[in-house]
């Protein structure tokens, strides 16, 4: 059974496609040759960009489920978007725009002699729009404009010898705004990233910084950045978890996991690419602060916590996720209670405050990654 995120999802893809088609102005804005008309998706569908398992994961998510889907492989991978369509007469060519507003003000252009094209790389919880020009010698016909939404689940992406990667972007704030996309990825280390994982990681998706949160010497930790000497990279040791010498309540970490903050205040730092070893706990203890202040909800933050779980490099130490997530729960319970109403945004702003990063900084991350 599918529960109220998906069942959100199912309402948002019906409302749209309802303003989409009942505008009286947009009819006679969106009129194109009937003769082309879209097969999949359909005018108006919802499609998911994660692979099965993940669908069901999220639709029956509870605390430490990850533990059934652990194969020790990475099985994260994201689906594409094939767009079919079929026309009368026998055309040349055509070309196929995409872009996310209605007046393609700026759409990515392709042209194919098929009758599908699959898209790639998508945005999670967005809106598409699409039409197809066909061509017959010297004459051609355009359809109307057909749209499609993506569905609200984690971005997962792809980089050839990378492991556990995603956006943690796409995510709606307790506030109501969404978490842009493409601009912070977390993952697993580059040190075996394959040339096509690193044109993906440069032409793809535009990293610019490489934050490694490695101590120096681990691996390729504190020499340069796999993707090349274009890339800024910076290292800062950071701590695990909340108690012991590694945690992050210990104030000899605080001055590099604070440094390590102030790399998402400044916005010629984006695209970011953040990681660890393995992705799972350094890179979660940031990625849990930046989104506790950007206003993540609880169970958001612990499914993107959880997504490690269909990695091979997240489950490579075979510690059982069910420990692993008590360990992560336990981080997030000693911060809430630093706000006296429980308010997690509200705690990791006093808590990222209190080791040094500025409230200047704090309004600069949140002006950057999130939507107006």
């Amino acid at each position: 059974m599918k529960n109220k995120r998906w069942a959100s999802v199912a309402l948002a893809a019906l409302t749209g496609a309802m303003l989409f088609s009942g505008c009286g102005s947009e009819k006679g804005e969106n009129q194109g040759d009937s003769s082309i008309q879209a097969l999949t998706p359909s005018d108006g569908d919802t499609v998911v960009l994660v692979n099965e398992h993940m669908q069901d994961f999220i639709a029956s998510y509870g605390k430490g489920i990850s533990q059934e889907y652990v194969t020790k492989t990475d099985n994260f991978a994201p689906v594409g978007v094939e767009l079919t369509w079929a026309v009368e007469g026998a055309p040349t060519e055509y070309v196929v725009l995409v872009d996310t507003d209605k007046t393609f003000s700026s759409p990515d252009t392709y042209t194919v002699t098929t009758t599908s094209l699959t898209l790639q790389d998508l945005f999670v919880n967005y809106t598409y729009y699409w039409k197809v020009t066909a061509k017959y010698g010297e004459e051609e016909k355009t359809s109307k404009a057909f749209m499609f939404m993506t569905a609200n689940t984690p971005r997962t992406i792809e980089m050839a010898g990378v492991s556990n990667t995603r956006d943690i972007g796409g995510k709606i704030t307790i506030s109501g705004q969404k978490i842009k996309q493409g601009m912070a990825y977390r993952g697993a280390y580059l040190d075996e990233i394959k040339p096509k994982g690193k044109t993906k990681a440069l032409e793809t998706y535009g990293i610019k910084t490489d934050l490694d949160l490695r101590k120096a010497a681990e691996g390729t930790a504190g020499s340069a950045s796999p993707l090349g000497d274009a890339v800024n990279y910076v290292q800062y040791s950071c701590p695990y978890y909340w108690g012991g010498e590694t945690g992050i309540d210990n104030a000899k970490n605080h001055t590099n996991l604070a440094n390590a903050i102030r790399v998402f205040a400044n916005k010629d730092n984006y695209p970011i690419y953040f990681h660890c070893s393995v992705g799972r706990d350094r890179t979660s203890m940031v990625a849990m602060l930046i989104e506790g202040l950007l206003g993540v909800g609880e169970e958001d933050l612990f499914i993107d916590y959880e997504t490690s779980a269909f990695s091979y490099r997240g489950t490579l130490d075979g510690a059982s996720m069910e420990h692993m997530v008590n360990t992560f729960d336990t981080t997030y319970t000693h911060l809430i209670i630093l706000d006296e109403n429980r308010n997690f945004q509200n705690a990791c702003e006093k808590f990222l405050l209190s080791i040094g990063v500025t409230q200047a900084e704090i309004d600069s991350i949140r002006a950057i990654l999130l939507e107006n």
